[in-house]
């Protein structure tokens, strides 16, 4: 996670800046803060915007054949697995596909 920290005199022109920021983030929360001074009254807006770096996912597939006694489960305890599912294929026998996050992702 990774955080920024965006201000203005004015809200509508904060809310430009964070619509700007936002653009290609995934965003996990935004706090407000108004700041108060005892010599003019209200003062800055801040935002402290909380997000993550959108990725480019890449995924892989595996397929165990069941029927064979090959088992996934191993596999599947140790890589980032999007779905799995098991079906029979033309001859009949089981098999698992799993799909998975290529840990090479940016």
């Amino acid at each position: 996670m990774k955080v920024k920290l965006l201000w203005s005199h004015f809200l509508p022109d904060l809310d430009k800046k964070i619509n700007e920021f936002i653009q290609g983030k995934k965003i996990i929360d935004i706090k407000f803060t108004e700041v108060v001074s005892d010599d003019y009254g209200k003062g800055d807006w801040s935002a402290l915007v909380m997000y993550e770096e959108k990725r480019n996912r890449h995924f892989k597939q595996k397929e165990f054949n069941i029927s064979d006694g090959e088992d996934p489960n191993e596999f599947i305890k140790v890589h980032d697995v999007v779905n799995a599912v098991t079906l029979k294929d033309e001859n009949n026998e089981l098999v698992t596909v799993v799909t998975y996050e290529d840990g090479e992702n940016g």
